[in-house]
């Protein structure tokens, strides 16, 4: 006989977790002793499949997003919407599939599995279950609009519109992943007669007068506000007026064509506020720790090209051994990748310091799991151009940068540089690698750079490295008191005792004189942001 995995999905605090107690109490699946169900639909009884759920927290949150936070996510390489449960299930099928067969080893017995966050990550899980021989069932619990936004602020302190957002993506996901054979339970009718509405099911209950000791009946909510029908979005209330009518049958077709719709306005709605997630490419994860670690924080060095990064990953490579890794990105036209950073570094939890010159960190990422703590270092412009030159020159690459710097001299080879199209790594690019800090989506560089400039809680300069380092320490040492930093120069270009000043006099004269014009005008934020940066961290 096959064996059937039976996910029940519905909003928060809509009583799925009590419809799947429910369900286990007529199936013969291990569990401890059920409690009596609380009046809202909060959680209720022990839930053994409570490892899906938390596998489904921890790629939510990878993700950018969490149970309240559902952000339109977008393909990072043409910036076209992705469908977030089809992207798990190409990536994280391997991780999805050895956390099933933990979960329900020894078992052979019908499966129940229930969480909220099944809306969003059902393809994942269905296709898991049916590879491992059950048969999947699902089953959408509807409760009323009203009383779901009361609970959601009684426990959440979700506000009214915070809660109608929040009800329509939920509604939106389910109804669109519901397959044709999936059923509705109603909560309020579930709640007046268990017994009858798993008989009408087909799952009749193994024991009626346990499950309606079990199922108390709903008191009159007397203390729930009145919502005006214009103030409750059309959506919902057409979603709610369908769904509230098929109690114990299949999905309303009406009700799964008004949200494909919804879905595509919340998405134009979420672009317009900047509630959007951009993903990489899907590719298999084979490595990935279900729980992680809580208030996890992670060191963060943005690598700017010819920064003394290299010195900056000897001192943290020396400190963290094996925590410490380096990875790189995909870049799009000085777009911010920060996405793709924050998703790295929840995804390897193993890592407490990451180093990257390509991937970008945006400081709102961080959250009640997650603290980064942010390390890069600013150059004078034009010795970081000209560095650039001098290791480019000797470096054993094909790459378009080394090619050209051993066909020219430093002059001819900045102009070079300077007339490709589309090419920021002479153009104040150290002022964008800053701006990303302060937003995600910036349109201005100069403001953007010189807010996270006051906003980050370190910056290094490299003309002042030892005095630098010196702060890096007393930075990390508040949470890693173990750290410590050392005399390190590595992959220096210019190892000379001369004065910033005669650097600068020096290799300006190298430079023609429209090269020099062009050259400095085109990195004028840059030049102005080093300089407000020597003021804010005056040389030890």
């Amino acid at each position: 006989m096959t064996r059937r995995a039976f996910f029940v999905i519905g909003m928060h605090r809509s009583g799925t977790s009590a419809v799947a107690a429910a369900l286990r109490l007529g199936r013969s699946q291990p569990g401890a002793a059920i409690a009596a169900l609380p009046q809202d639909g909060a959680e209720a009884g022990f839930d053994p499949a409570a490892a899906v759920m938390r596998l489904n927290v921890r790629l939510l949150q990878m993700a950018g997003g969490r149970w309240d936070r559902i952000p339109l996510w977008l393909r990072w390489d043409d910036f076209s919407p992705v469908d977030f449960g089809a992207w798990c299930a190409e990536t994280f099928a391997e991780v999805a599939g050895r956390v099933w067969d933990e979960a329900f080893a020894g078992t052979e017995d019908d499966v129940v599995c229930s969480d909220p966050r099944l809306a969003l990550t059902l393809p994942m899980w269905s296709h898991v279950a049916s590879s491992r021989g059950f048969s999947p069932r699902v089953l959408l619990v509807h409760r009323a609009p009203g009383p779901i936004m009361a609970s959601l602020s009684r426990h959440h302190g979700l506000s009214y519109p915070q809660s109608a957002d929040l009800l329509a993506d939920y509604w939106a996901q389910m109804l669109c992943r519901a397959p044709e054979e999936a059923r509705v339970i109603g909560w309020e009718r579930f709640c007046a007669d268990p017994v009858a509405t798993m008989e009408g099911l087909g799952l009749p209950p193994g024991s009626p007068d346990a499950l309606r000791r079990f199922v108390r009946p709903l008191p009159q909510a007397a203390s729930l506000g009145v919502i005006p029908p214009p103030f409750m979005p059309k959506f919902l209330r057409d979603c709610d007026a369908l769904l509230s009518s098929a109690h114990g049958a299949a999905v309303p077709q009406e009700a799964t064509s008004l949200a494909g719709p919804c879905l595509q306005q919340r998405g134009d709605q979420k672009q317009l506020t900047g509630r959007t997630y951009l993903l990489a490419k899907p590719g298999n994860v084979a490595t990935f720790n279900v729980i992680t670690r809580r208030q996890r924080t992670v060191v963060l060095h943005c690598h700017i090209f010819k920064n003394a990064g290299s010195s900056v990953d000897a001192l943290l490579k020396r400190n963290f051994g094996k925590r410490w890794t380096e990875t790189e990105f995909p870049g799009r036209g000085g777009f911010s990748n920060a996405d793709l950073t924050n998703s790295f570094i929840r995804t390897f939890d193993q890592y407490d310091a990451v180093s990257t010159h390509t991937g970008d960190w945006w400081l709102g990422h961080d959250d009640a799991a997650l603290s980064v703590r942010p390390i890069v270092f600013l150059r004078h412009p034009i010795l970081r151009i000209r560095s650039a030159y001098a290791f480019e020159r000797k470096q054993e690459a094909d790459t378009l940068g080394a090619k050209l710097a051993k066909q020219h001299d430093f002059s001819d080879y900045v102009k070079a540089r300077l007339d490709i199209p589309g090419d920021l790594a002479f153009r104040d690019f150290q002022a964008r690698r800053f701006a990303a800090f302060d937003d995600r989506n910036y349109t201005d560089v100069r403001s953007a750079a010189f807010r996270a400039l006051e906003r980050l809680p370190f910056v290094g300069l490299v003309d002042d490295f030892a005095g630098a380092a010196k702060r890096m320490e007393i930075y990390l040492k508040q949470d890693f008191p173990s750290f410590e930093a050392f005399d390190v120069r590595a992959n220096a270009t210019d190892a000379s005792n001369a004065s910033l000043s005669d650097k600068l006099e020096r290799t300006l004269a190298e430079l023609s004189d429209d090269v020099r014009e062009r050259v400095l005008m085109e990195n004028a934020v840059d030049l102005a942001l080093y300089e407000a940066a020597g003021h804010k961290y005056p040389a030890s």
